[in-house]
């Protein structure tokens, strides 16, 4: 997810710079929109999937490889979209010469690109509360049976 995240971060950036129009802004941002959905689907799957079944299973394999597929697939189909999109050399030298023309651009892209790397293989530390060793017992409510004598 980090990475998608981070390409995606660049690549709106670039977008900026390569003047895309509506039209090609929604195509992005679908495209964009749906690796992260699927990648969230991707987890979600693989987290059920070792909830139900914790010990290695062929079938519970057979679920994680399809749902890590579907992402691969729509990950593959975005990078078509943006060879679409930003694949026009002339359109292509134009941006990256008013990015090589400002120090500010050059600057501001390349902490994009450093801050992603970062992003991608360091990640982000929250510090979080230590979990509680202690188990709650959830309890259960069962009616008492009336006597009938």
């Amino acid at each position: 997810m980090r990475i998608h995240i981070a390409v995606a971060a660049n690549i709106l950036l670039f977008s900026l710079i390569y003047k895309l129009d509506r039209m090609e802004y929604g195509l992005l941002f679908i495209a964009i929109g749906l690796v992260l959905l699927c990648e969230m689907i991707n987890t979600s799957i693989e987290t059920l999937v070792n909830l139900g079944s914790p010990a290695y299973h062929n079938l519970a394999r057979i679920a994680k490889d399809v749902a890590a597929g579907a992402v691969l697939l729509v990950a593959i189909i975005a990078i078509v979209i943006g060879v679409v999109l930003f694949g026009q050399p002339d359109r292509l030298f134009v941006a990256f010469s008013e990015i090589c023309s400002s120090p500010w651009l050059v600057v501001l892209f390349l902490i994009f690109l450093v801050g992603g790397f970062l992003f991608v293989f360091k990640g982000v530390k929250f510090k979080l509360p230590k979990k509680s060793t202690k188990i709650d017992k959830v309890k259960i409510y069962t009616p008492k049976k009336k006597n009938k004598f």
